[in-house]
């Protein structure tokens, strides 16, 4: 039987994920936010970010426009908010940069390139 990771791995693991994702919308061109803590400008419109201890929390300030990219890439926002979050296991494996990461850039290197059909 597997052992549990212990509370100071998971810490290390909480704090390894802040960083890197962190490190990630930075790269992307993240500047500190108003409500949240980032804030990103994306063909969508502006994309409001957090960081949190095993999730990543976003927001599309113009819903409607958030909307039609989330529906083109299959990974729907929330319609009526336009939270559009990424929550990961909270165990030391999964928030582990090498797991992050390509599912970060899969979606953020879409959004970054997206074409709203009403441009």
């Amino acid at each position: 039987m597997p052992r549990r990771p212990s509370a100071k791995q998971r810490e290390k693991a909480h704090e390894r994920f802040k960083a890197t994702v962190t490190d990630f919308i930075l790269g992307l061109g993240a500047r500190p936010g108003r409500f949240y803590d980032h804030e990103l400008n994306t063909p969508a419109g502006l994309l409001h970010l957090t960081v949190h201890r095993d999730w990543l929390a976003c927001r599309f300030d113009d819903v409607l426009e958030g909307a039609g990219f989330t529906a083109s890439c299959h990974r729907p926002c929330n319609p009526y908010s336009g939270k559009w979050n990424f929550h990961f296991h909270d165990d030391p494996q999964s928030l582990q940069p090498e797991s992050v990461l390509p599912l970060l850039k899969h979606y953020f290197e879409r959004l970054m390139t997206w074409q709203s059909v009403a441009a």
